[in-house]
């Protein structure tokens, strides 16, 4: 379900009945993150998913920013687009590690509930992404402009302007600011394409990376251990082996072609 002005109060209704599961969750993530020593929530995100066979490919499709595919040995690894700009990468990490680590074996009917599934794991990913501090840091924040002051709320907390908006709304409703909710409604829509949000942030001083995409071509693990094995004459190793190959060499071509622009 894509998010807009005019569903965003029920989305903020549909976060407040999943609130309790999703902190269930962030406890149990919690208690698994404890292993690693990485406290930046974006590379410690990516490197979860690298654990898990992580597959990074650039698709020139901006509404798909990424899922868990099943390759042909069987394996189910997450798959990121890195045609998305840094930001949706890092939130779609979390996106992607909620389904990784949600346990679905107690849902009585898995393709009914699609659309909760998935704000679950939108809203998941806001939780480890933004602080609780959000609210009053956006409000102490000095600038005139609202598309400015949410620009610095990305910067500071590393994710899309859209999933800063429905935190702040639903800030804004706990705190009953008005005020705040209408210029919310008033902006959610705006559309920014790269080149808008490179401006903005380069007019801020803010990273501008964060608003490209990386178009980074990395198999990982899965690459490690197809070279790892000189040879091999077991079916499913070579089929796995073909398709990590032939899907590496389109995607370096794909790379190519969407940092000359011919895509």
């Amino acid at each position: 379900m894509r998010i807009t002005s005019n569903n965003l109060d029920d989305t903020i209704q549909l976060n407040q009945q999943i609130h309790h599961e999703t902190q269930n969750h962030l406890k149990y993530m919690h208690r698994f993150l404890a292993k690693y020593e990485i406290h930046s929530p974006e590379k410690l995100g990516l490197q979860i998913l690298k654990d898990n066979y992580l597959i990074q490919i650039p698709i020139p499709n901006l509404d798909w920013g990424g899922a868990i595919r099943e390759l042909p040995n069987g394996r189910k690894v997450p798959v990121i687009n890195t045609a998305q700009p840094r930001l949706y990468q890092y939130f779609i990490y979390w996106h992607e590690i909620y389904h990784l680590t949600e346990d679905f074996s107690n849902s009585h009917d898995i393709s009914a509930e699609f659309d909760l599934i998935e704000r679950k794991a939108d809203y998941f990913a806001s939780q480890m992404l933004i602080s609780k501090d959000l609210y009053k840091y956006f409000l102490d924040i000095k600038h005139p402009d609202f598309v400015c002051r949410v620009a610095i709320c990305m910067d500071t907390f590393k994710v899309p302007y859209k999933a800063i908006l429905i935190q702040l709304y639903e800030s804004a409703i706990e705190y009953e600011n008005k005020k705040l909710q209408e210029q919310i409604k008033l902006n959610f829509d705006t559309p920014f394409d790269v080149q808008s949000w490179i401006d903005i942030f380069r007019k801020l001083s803010l990273d501008e990376n964060l608003v490209k995409p990386s178009y980074i071509v990395d198999f990982g693990l899965l690459k490690y251990e197809v070279v790892s094995i000189e040879t091999s004459d077991d079916r499913v190793f070579i089929e796995t082996k073909e398709f990590i190959d032939a899907l590496e060499k389109k995607y370096l071509l794909v790379k190519g072609k969407l940092e000359s622009g011919e895509l």
